[in-house]
């Protein structure tokens, strides 16, 4: 089931990457459309994928999964950095650099190329599970999106009040977190660009930058898991990013050398890769048994709920005649809130596992979950890959 859903959502994806290497100025709006459309559908197809990540932590083991969650979330970031290497190095070598339709016409056809060869593999190598529960026969059509949002609501309402000490408060510290994460892009290139005086090119070489220092902090995610629980190594990790952004915001705009906002990227980028896989992680562990779909969806749902709230308190700040600076560390306030959260509201490490039923040990220690041999396949692979 949760396989055919990310197929399905899958090709729709790349079908709509594929039409939108005919953008021009004459075709932005229909392609604006397709944009959201797409938007949707990776959104479901994160939320599919999401859905196998508790499965697979239980599989594993905890100090397995931290370890192959670090290492994917480095190896998605250095892909994106060689993906903008390539697109750039092309666009130059052919001399359309400056033509950023042509370049975003040549980014589209690599785009395509590489995630119909990605998708592939990926799906190919994830197992099918099946629906936890079964539609009833009289509810098709409207009734089954009623049905599906009374489940919804019936959910919530367990969520709140059958898991306290860590699922409930996690959902909630995402919402801050990913509020002020997502809006770091957006609000970074308007203070970098006004109060650092970064040019187009010079904020292309910072993300780069911030992608590289992700690698880094891939690998610190994964040896903290060997030490600490992944709520306080996610704790920690938001600590550390309210820290760097507001260093950030009180020393970029007076520093005598604008490249030196480059070393706060590589540092910016050393904490998010420490925040992503940490978060999958804690994810992974807090998710009750037999609702990894339909949380997953809750998950990314509260990631998005707030997106709009930071940069819109930064606008409010910069329009006020107020210093940028104040709208950075306003911003960065959103993941102090979600830290405190978890600090003050969950419970021990060893309580939120039992809340959730989920269990550290290996399968070597415990039988697999049913219908397993697909899974048993999936770690097969993965032990492979780390020998």
């Amino acid at each position: 089931m949760y396989s055919s859903v990310g197929i399905t959502f899958s090709v729709i994806f790349t079908i709509i990457q594929a039409s939108q290497i005919g953008i021009s100025q004459r075709t932005w709006f229909i392609m604006a459309i397709l944009q959201a459309i797409a938007g949707a559908c990776f959104t479901i197809m994160i939320l599919t994928a999401l859905a196998y990540l508790p499965e697979i932590c239980e599989l594993v083991g905890q100090q397995t999964h931290a370890k192959f969650t670090a290492r994917f979330t480095a190896q998605q970031f250095i892909v994106q950095a060689l993906f903008l290497i390539l697109v750039g190095g092309l666009s130059f070598g052919i001399g359309i650099s400056d033509n950023s339709v042509q370049t975003a016409r040549l980014s589209q056809a690599l785009n395509c190329t590489v995630i119909s060869i990605l998708f592939s593999l990926g799906w190919r190598y994830m197992p099918t599970r099946q629906a936890t529960r079964e539609l009833p026969e009289d509810k098709g059509g409207a009734r089954a999106i009623l049905y599906g949002l009374k489940q919804n609501i019936k959910t919530a309402k367990s969520i709140w009040m059958e898991y306290k000490l860590g699922l409930r408060w996690y959902l909630i510290a995402t919402m801050f977190a990913q509020s002020a994460v997502g809006a770091l892009t957006t609000v970074s290139v308007v203070y970098l660009s006004s109060e650092v005086g970064l040019t187009a090119s010079d904020i292309s070489l910072f993300f780069l930058v911030v992608l590289v220092g992700t690698v880094p902090g891939a690998k610190i995610a994964s040896i903290l898991a060997k030490h600490i629980d992944p709520n306080t190594s996610w704790q920690l990790s938001m600590i550390s990013l309210f820290i760097t952004m507001v260093i950030g915001a009180l020393t970029l705009g007076d520093a005598p050398n604008k490249y030196l906002s480059l070393i706060w990227g590589f540092f910016i980028g050393g904490v998010l890769g420490w925040f992503y896989p940490t978060e999958n992680l804690f994810f992974s562990c807090v998710l009750p048994k037999g609702k990894e779909a339909e949380i997953a969806g809750f998950r990314v749902y509260m990631s998005m709920i707030l997106a709009w709230l930071p940069p819109l308190l930064f606008s409010v700040v910069v329009e006020n005649g107020i210093d940028q600076k104040y709208g950075m560390i306003v911003m960065s306030c959103f993941v102090l809130v979600a830290a405190l959260i978890l600090k003050i509201c969950t419970g021990t490490w060893e309580d939120t596992l039992s809340e959730s039923g989920r269990s550290e040990r290996h399968p070597s220690q415990g039988e697999p979950p049913a219908d397993s041999e697909s899974g048993s396949e999936l770690v097969q692979i993965m032990s492979d890959e780390e020998e």
